[in-house]
């Protein structure tokens, strides 16, 4: 999937971007739309991991502690500037989306039939309580179990401290995690009954079989299903009888 954007508004002037001085059409900092960018792209801070404690001097400076998130200081200026300090850090939307169907037949009467889909190179923004801790400690916005906060005697690079501060940024921060994934969506196994058999009940064909709908997904993604975001996704068992007269 890919797009450009190849002017918004007209509006010439001279600007900041990546701390540089650009002369061209004024982006929209608002939406985040940038001319000669994907629509979809996401112009936020590049969070690299939390301050730890041997940074406490160095996280003072951003007026943080350990245990906060860390992101790339664009000009080193000692502050988080929304205009100055934000990158390109990927897009909201899959670059690659792939499908694979396989039909297999196998013991004269069987068949299986599975489906794979993979949407690929995409983020979704995931903090939903930031402002009181990097995400709420329970099972809603979870489906592994409690959140690893940072503490001191078991510090981590990922998960910020429950009380975390995200005042030094400027405009607000968003937390992205990758949101690809590859899916077994959907597998059928099925047994056609031989002729002589379907006679002995006067059918002339009988089929059964046995599906599966979202048996298994891979993904980075913490929240319930990469795909849905934040709400589950559920697994559907099928069993069923095909019968001709």
């Amino acid at each position: 999937n890919r797009n450009k954007i190849e002017e918004l508004f007209g509006d010439f002037s001279t600007y900041m971007l990546l701390n540089e001085e650009r002369t061209n059409d004024v982006p929209d900092f608002t939406n985040g739309w940038f001319p000669g960018e994907d629509i979809n792209v996401v112009w936020d801070y590049d969070v690299v991991g939390i301050w730890q404690t041997n940074e406490a001097e160095e996280a003072k400076k951003y007026g943080m502690l350990p245990g906060d998130f860390k992101a790339v200081d664009v000009n080193n200026d000692g502050r988080y500037v929304d205009v100055i300090d934000k990158k390109f850090i990927g897009y909201t939307t899959p670059r690659y989306r792939i499908g694979l169907r396989n039909d297999f037949n196998f013991l004269q009467n069987f068949s299986l039939s599975v489906f794979l889909r993979s949407d690929l190179g995409h983020i979704g923004s995931y903090s939903p309580a930031l402002n009181g801790g990097y995400e709420s400690n329970d099972r809603w916005n979870r489906n592994v179990g409690p959140v690893p906060y940072w503490t001191v005697d078991r510090p981590n690079n990922e998960y910020a401290r429950l009380n975390v501060n995200t005042g030094g940024y400027g405009g607000g921060l968003m937390i992205y995690k990758p949101r690809s994934f590859v899916r077994i969506q959907d597998v059928s196994l099925s047994y056609n009954m031989p002729q002589n058999v379907s006679k002995m009940i006067n059918a002339d064909f009988v089929r059964m079989f046995f599906s599966v709908r979202n048996l298994a997904t891979f993904t980075k993604w913490p929240g319930w299903d990469p795909e849905s975001g934040m709400n589950p996704m559920p697994r559907t068992f099928t069993i069923g009888f095909n019968f001709t007269l």
